[in-house]
């Protein structure tokens, strides 16, 4: 359902512009230039990263709040002007402490503050044109005139260079513009349909609700400004630090000018230089946070359908799965298990003993999922307690008149939770208890951009929307929904993680549908609403892997398309693809067909077993990527061009992707197709089903029946496999096969117990392996096992694949092998 918020009206009012520096001063981490109407700050956070910050006007001393200082009393109005029956809407500017104007605080913050970043030198030199400065690995300099801001690698290439005009603000908005150079390519920008390049497009950062979204879709569920610039030879990042509504506009309305556009007071952003992509990730993730690990089920397969709407549809689908031999850890289940959708209740109707229900579906190798939204059934006189201590508290969203706001959503009239308190937050964790205290192992947020009904349900016919002007926030740090809009989402994300970090002795999984920047920290993402539709199985890829070119790893779409329904040959090939995908789930919608692998016949089924079958053979190689993505931002699913930013050719390349550094796939997107084109870039490339070499760059033409999707994978390539289980903690694994590919590599497999916090007391282990030829030999080496977690003396297989395998005892030592 998607939601409204009036029709944005376009200014013509023109850009006031930054003036010319009159003095500067200097601190150990910032330089602050003093301009004739404006100040600008930069921060030097580390020898890759600054941060840049411009205000219309000097902030006066004591008017400051949080991070973001006072405006200077100029009125600047913090969203767009909205529209109502063609009347302009005129909202009031942000509450602050004391009654004073400003932004964003502290508490609203994603990112890592500044006193928390190591101290980096730099120097700098002031000459009568401009200013410089420079850190070990970038030049910045700025103009004395028109303070431009312009950036140079080591080699004197620029990057993330303003335009003449720099820097602006008018009237409800300020404005950055940056010169989009020669050869130069665009990605990230979080949630975004369509191709991988976003270059000449309008990109705009305000989560909604995206149902029927397609290809030109702008505003999704997900609203991450962070974008990655890619040149031949140098890349570099930027996050637009802004909750307000924003947008970028990639050369779409003036070819060769990036604009970036904010409804906020001030203009804050953040430039992170590369050169490589994984720099630019590991930097950008250490500003706004990295992914914890996941439990290792969660990494399986899910299976979900809005709704399997009893106890006994559930059951019955699980001993499907499990005398089909389909593996499966994880039963989703949707709204229709409230009691007339009430959060935190069951239908006692449909389900009657939920605690039996999921202690038998434990014992059968499920953990079960249910989904929570944000509104809360408006019932005074019903005896709902949440509810009743919502309303008792102050815990939810009121209006600038100070009235309890509502709006329609599932159960009818609702209200919302202020998730920008803490204690609300908290509030809100707790009550999972009443759902983890019966065996629920995770958390499925939805509606939570927040969604309200399209049409009301009651009121005179009045359509009802998050009035802009709502006060969020403690008393002591109000601000607006105009700035928290964004961050409704993530919020609703932080406080069930935290909450069912308390409530549970083992990791969770936390889904959610709308976000922003960090959410990485708290939950997976899905991307909401998908059809069944061949475009939206060929739109997913380059989604997804733009999504993790925006620091999110754990990403998922619906497998077969939410809405329509998928023929078997469509869910064939999205099995396929979805095999890949971070996260594995299932999905479909009421009044659809049934979407499970064996309602499309025994060939379908066959070709969803084999692939589910692969994606568990592969967890622990997919495993130690969602390590990798813990501690380094690393993505999971990778375009091409990650792995190789000097070859043009993949810089528009959508359809391939790379799971991790070495498994390669060139799905299959369009029905009745048998034969596929397959770029293979530079270097060695082995056909994961054949065997047969190939050498790049080079396009070739794959045989890709139903039955197969196109694999290959580099040479020197190490993954890791494991025996197929139904489920991940089906049993012991007491062996591993190494599977190697000739030529140069080198991999670190990552393991622990997979369900418990211990890894983070150092109870992991990692092994090293190497690969390389040697006087017309294979050598494979494997360094000792580092790390607490203790593994039992298993045996190891290490295929070198076309050569030969030898197998050990693995006990954990050294150990040198010849092929």
């Amino acid at each position: 359902m998607p939601q409204y918020f009036g029709k944005l009206q376009t200014t013509e009012q023109p850009w006031s512009i930054i003036g010319a520096v009159e003095s500067i001063d200097k601190t150990d981490r910032t330089i602050h230039f003093n301009c004739t109407n404006s100040a600008l700050k930069i921060s030097i956070l580390a020898p890759n990263l600054i941060r840049v910050r411009m205000w219309p006007n000097p902030p006066q001393p004591g008017r400051a709040r949080g991070h973001r200082p006072y405006n200077g009393g100029q009125e600047i109005q913090s969203q767009p002007p909205l529209s109502k029956g063609g009347q302009e809407i005129k909202l009031s500017p942000p509450l602050s402490k004391g009654g004073q104007g400003g932004g964003q605080s502290k508490l609203h913050s994603v990112t890592l503050p500044d006193e928390e970043w190591e101290i980096v030198p730099f120097e700098v030199r002031e000459t009568a044109e401009k200013i410089e400065i420079e850190t070990a690995q970038i030049l910045i300099s700025v103009k004395r005139d028109r303070p431009a801001i312009e950036c140079f690698d080591k080699s004197g290439k620029p990057f993330a260079t303003d335009c003449e005009r720099a820097m602006g603000w008018r009237a409800g908005a300020t404005a950055g513009w940056k010169r989009i150079e020669t050869d130069e390519h665009f990605y990230g920008f979080g949630q975004r349909t369509g191709l991988l390049d976003k270059l000449s497009e309008v990109k705009t950062n305000w989560t909604t609700d995206s149902l029927d979204y397609n290809s030109l879709t702008d505003e999704m569920y997900q609203a991450i400004a962070f974008y990655i610039a890619l040149n031949p030879d140098r890349a570099y990042g930027i996050f637009f630090n802004t909750t307000f509504w924003s947008q970028f506009d990639i050369g779409a309305e003036t070819p060769g000018v990036l604009r970036m556009e904010t409804r906020d007071t001030e203009l804050d952003y953040y430039i992170i230089y590369g050169p490589e992509l994984a720099q630019i990730l590991a930097t950008y993730t250490q500003l706004t946070g990295r992914m914890p690990i996941p439990p290792k089920w969660a990494l399986g397969y899910h299976q979900c359908r809005w709704s399997y709407e009893s106890e006994d549809v559930v059951r019955e689908l699980a001993r499907e799965f499990r005398d089909r031999s389909i593996p499966c850890d994880v039963i989703h289940l949707d709204i229709d298990y409230m009691r007339g959708y009430r959060v935190f209740t069951w239908s006692p109707k449909r389900f009657p003993d939920p605690a039996k229900l999921i202690a038998d579906l434990k014992a059968a190798g499920f953990k079960v999922v249910t989904i929570v939204d944000p509104g809360v059934k408006y019932e005074p006189e019903a005896d709902y307690e949440i509810f009743d201590r919502g309303v008792e508290n102050d815990y939810f969203v009121r209006t600038a008149d100070g009235k309890l706001f509502h709006g329609y959503v599932w159960p009818d009239k609702a209200v919302f939770p202020d998730f920008m308190k803490p204690e609300v937050r908290e509030w809100w964790g707790e009550l999972h208890k009443s759902l983890t205290d019966i065996g629920v192992a995770g958390i499925w947020n939805d509606m939570n951009e927040p969604a309200i009904a399209e049409r009301p349900f009651g009121d005179g016919g009045e359509h009802i929307w998050f009035p802009l002007d709502t006060p969020q926030g403690p008393d002591d740090d109000r601000t607006t929904h105009a700035e928290t809009h964004n961050l409704y989402g993530l919020m609703m994300a932080k406080a069930c993680a935290q909450g069912l970090q308390k409530l549970r002795g083992d990791r969770s999984f936390v889904l959610t549908r709308s976000g922003f920047a960090g959410v990485q920290r708290y939950s997976s993402v899905w991307m909401g609403d998908n059809q069944s539709l061949w475009a939206h199985l060929e739109m997913s890829m380059p989604m997804l892997c733009n999504m993790g070119l925006s620091g999110v790893a754990f990403v998922g779409c619906d497998i077969g398309g939410f809405a329509g329904n998928a023929t078997a040959e469509l869910f064939a090939r999205w099995m396929q693809v979805g095999m890949l995908y971070p996260l594995m789930r299932g999905h479909s919608a009421m009044s659809t067909a049934q979407h499970e692998p064996w309602v499309f016949g025994d060939r379908t089924e066959q070709i969803c077993r084999e692939y589910i079958n692969l994606r568990y053979q592969l967890l622990p190689y997919i495993y130690t990527l969602f390590w990798e993505a813990a501690t380094t931002g690393t993505p999971i699913l990778r375009p091409l061009l990650y792995h190789f930013p000097r070859d043009r050719t993949t810089y528009h390349l959508y359809d391939q992707v790379l799971l991790g550094p070495s498994l390669m796939a060139a799905p299959v997107y369009r029905p009745g197709v048998e034969h596929r084109a397959v770029y293979l870039p530079e270097g060695t490339w082995y056909d994961w089903w054949t065997g047969e070499c190939y050498h790049g760059p080079t396009h070739i033409l794959a045989y890709a029946p139903l039955e197969r999707m196109p694999l290959y994978v580099r040479g020197g390539g190490i993954i890791a496999i494991e025996p197929v289980q139904q489920f991940v903690e089906e049993r012991a694994i007491d062996s591993l096969k190494m599977r190697i590919w000739p030529g140069s590599g080198e991999w670190t497999l990552y393991e622990d117990d997979g369900h418990s916090f211990e890894h983070e007391k150092g109870v992991w282990a990692t092994t090293n392996y190497q690969v390389y030829f040697e006087g017309g030999k294979m050598i494979v080496e494997i360094a000792a096992r580092e790390g607490e977690f203790a593994i039992c003396d298993r045996e190891v297989t290490v295929e070198v694949v076309g050569v030969g395998e030898q197998q050990f005892t693995d006990d954990g030592t050294v150990r040198r092998l010849i092929f």
